[in-house]
């Protein structure tokens, strides 16, 4: 459960922004009485928070102010639905920098709106809950968030957490280990592959889990591009039956000149979005899913969602 400094009267209007290692998301949403969460305003802003992260273990400079700028602009569309609440969440890359805490801390002080920046654990419960909302099934299901600096896969049915575990690979990580790879021949995909299924071997299949949702920026803009989306519609995203390895195939013979074309709607995921597909495609293989759904409802709703049951 968040943990907030004072109380929640419903209904509430509430901005909850997801920071991650490549992207910054933001949820505004009206929590009822009832239960219900419905979504006013959802945007997005890449400033890749996390570059160069690999090598040196500190946040570059620029990609704080970045990241602060893109949050600014994200907070001046949220303050025209008058939320009573503001809410800054930081995941893996708060936790792994050597200074995460002390970005987090900065975040907060000039955003002027509490930053939190959640265990491992929390963030597995946040993103589980959020990832199955809306999305009626009793299943046992497998979630995974191919994120820019992590990959996170937790197993549960309903709100029970049975295991979760976070992989030391994601899409931005996968790309810089590779740095010069912008266009992709059949030596280079199998690069790609390799290390990715290198980085994943500890994962092990569990019997009775045949169902995965998956979460997160990756999985999101592949089912965008599959849908010919002009502008993003997370509506029609949601809930959507995967066919990643059709749509990765599309994207990863385009260059990175046409891939930026043919995600119009997000052009700067364009040179993570092949590396980010492969990790996905090399999860799903080892834990040997056979029905794979998308959900746009990622930490951010699983937060709006614990705000309610405060």
């Amino acid at each position: 459960m968040l943990f907030l400094p004072g109380p929640l009267k419903l209904p509430a209007t509430v901005a909850i922004f997801d920071c991650g290692t490549n992207s910054v998301l933001l949820l505004v949403a009206r929590l009822r009485p009832n239960g219900k969460v419905s979504a006013l305003h959802q945007a997005k802003a890449s400033p890749r928070l996390g570059e160069g992260l690999t090598g040196s273990g500190k946040l570059k400079p620029k990609a704080i102010v970045r990241t602060l700028r893109e949050m600014k602009k994200l907070k001046d569309r949220a303050v025209c639905f008058k939320p009573g609440l503001f809410l800054g969440l930081g995941t893996n890359i708060f936790r792994r920098a050597r200074d995460g805490r002390a970005a987090a801390r900065r975040l907060e002080k000039e955003l002027g709106f509490p930053f939190l920046v959640l265990s491992a654990s929390e963030e597995a419960r946040l993103e589980f809950m959020g990832a199955t909302s809306g999305l009626k099934t009793n299943s046992k299901i497998t979630v995974i968030d191919v994120g820019g600096g992590s990959s996170e896969v937790i197993w549960g049915k309903g709100k029970k957490i049975e295991k979760k575990i976070s992989l030391e690979i994601g899409a931005v990580r996968l790309k810089e280990k590779f740095v010069g790879m912008k266009n992709y021949d059949e030596t280079g995909l199998q690069k790609l592959h390799v290390e990715a299924s290198r980085k994943i071997s500890k994962l092990k299949y569990k019997n009775g889990y045949r169902m995965s949702v998956l979460t997160g920026g990756t999985a999101t803009t592949l089912a965008a591009f599959s849908l010919g989306q002009k502008k993003y519609k997370s509506e029609n995203v949601h809930g959507l039956k995967a066919k990643l390895k059709n749509w990765l195939e599309k994207l990863s013979c385009l260059s990175l000149s046409d891939r930026e074309r043919a995600l119009f709607f997000d052009p700067a995921r364009a040179d993570i979005i092949v590396p980010g597909g492969i990790i996905l495609l090399e999860i799903l293989k080892r834990l040997d899913v056979k029905k794979v759904i998308i959900s746009d409802h990622g930490l951010r709703w699983g937060a709006a969602y614990s705000l309610l049951n405060r």
